[in-house]
């Protein structure tokens, strides 16, 4: 690969990562979907395995760090969702 092709990927990536820092806007990392009784912590939430309902834990990164969203789960997306949006807006 030559220096020139490395430099366009670098502009391109320095690119997206101003995007989302100025735009708010967040992409989907991981998921993970908890269910009743099962452990599983998160800073600020506690258990959440202690809830009546499955949760969806949502971590998304917005150009500096990686964020975390707890969203109730659904499978008809009617009380909840069924999967985590792969965008977020803060907006």
């Amino acid at each position: 690969m030559g220096l020139n092709k490395i430099l366009k990927i670098l502009i391109i990536i320095a690119l997206i990562w101003v995007a989302f820092s100025i735009s708010g806007a967040r992409i989907l990392v991981s998921e993970v979907k908890v269910k009743p009784g099962q452990e599983y912590y998160v800073e600020g939430w506690g258990n959440l395995g202690e809830a009546s309902q499955t949760q969806l834990v949502c971590r998304y990164f917005n150009g500096r760090k990686i964020l975390t969203k707890v969203l109730w789960y659904s499978s008809n997306n009617i009380l909840g969702r069924d999967s985590c949006p792969f965008l977020y807006s803060s907006q």
